[in-house]
């Protein structure tokens, strides 16, 4: 094992041990990270050194009324030189009523990235975002028994600014090690006097790692992590283990310091498109009705036919 998956592993462990008190989620979560680099660290941008466009769609606590729901879309391609580009956009919503949901957030992000190779197979990427953040209150769609309840008067606001982002990204063909914050939301002062917008303001970091190992021939193991930090939330991590089989197909687990465990899978259905699924669940669930999340991906990307330079990542 070389001294990069070294380290990366040694992330792995700082995951479970600095992150044992768990309360709220922060930011969209989604379970398939490592599928869906590009929305939280721009400097993704360009890994696969082809185009890559990819989709992901998460239902959290299916089965209870207004749970979240999550979608994400991302698209990026080398540019040229050394220098890759790429576009996210994201959307959730939390809550639902007869006509809207009450509270909505989108992201939209153009990325720009830039590579250096460090060794024959060891690259060091950095990346910058840039784009808008809207957040929606819409209490007033709710129907009421009370229609003159002052609860629910005036209380509606929609927040439109601008956001950037930054990212470093660490990889070589099986090991890769990233830190970022995908979304700093710059609201302005008087905004944040008049509404509660501490929630879209705060900064949100991410530290991740993950390598793969040759089992034999036919099956590859691959640990993965990613630690969320933010001021006034307990930090949480991610732990996830796959199995691969022929390059082709995986399944895994993972767990969540949160206090969710579920399964992963993966399958290529041809040269041009990966599926994703993974259904997770709380190991204490907030009730009777909240069995579990699910979460659907796919992805097309242009197969990559020449590496002159360095040996492409296929498996983050």
């Amino acid at each position: 094992m070389n001294m990069f998956s070294k380290y990366t592993l040694v992330l792995m462990g700082l995951s479970f041990f600095g992150s044992m008190e768990i309360q709220a989620q922060q930011e969209q979560m989604y379970t398939h990270y490592d599928f869906n680099s590009l929305a939280l660290n721009p400097a993704y941008a360009g890994t696969k050194r082809t185009l890559v466009a990819t989709g992901l769609s998460r239902v959290q606590w299916a089965n209870y009324p207004g749970a979240p729901r999550y979608q994400n879309f991302g698209i990026h391609s080398p540019l040229v030189g050394d220098f890759a580009v790429g576009l996210n956009v994201q959307s959730g919503t939390i809550g639902k009523f007869e006509v809207a949901s009450p509270v909505s957030e989108t992201h939209i992000g153009a990325n720009m990235a830039y590579h250096k190779q460090l060794d024959k197979d060891l690259r060091l990427a950095v990346g910058l975002r840039l784009g808008a953040y809207n957040y929606k209150f819409q209490l007033s769609k709710l129907r009421l028994d009370n229609p003159n309840d002052v609860a629910f008067q005036n209380n509606d606001y929609s927040i439109t600014a601008p956001m950037a982002g930054f990212g470093i990204y660490l990889y070589s063909s099986k090991a890769f090690a990233a830190l970022s914050a995908p979304r700093m939301v710059f609201v302005a002062e008087d905004v944040r006097q008049n509404q509660n917008v501490a929630y879209a303001a705060e900064m949100h970091y991410y530290l991740s790692g993950g390598l793969v190992y040759d089992v034999n021939e036919r099956m590859k193991l691959k640990p993965t992590t990613q630690i969320k930090i933010v001021n006034g939330v307990p930090v949480q991590a991610d732990l996830n283990l796959h199995a691969i089989f022929d390059d082709v197909f995986s399944i895994g687990a993972f767990y969540r310091t949160q206090g969710d465990i579920g399964l992963m899978s993966m399958v290529q259905l041809n040269d041009q498109f990966n599926f994703v699924y993974s259904y997770d669940s709380k190991l204490s669930p907030l009730n009777e009705y909240v069995r579990g999340s699910h979460e659907f991906g796919l992805q097309f990307m242009i197969p990559y036919t020449s590496s002159h330079r360095v040996t492409v990542p296929r498996y983050f």
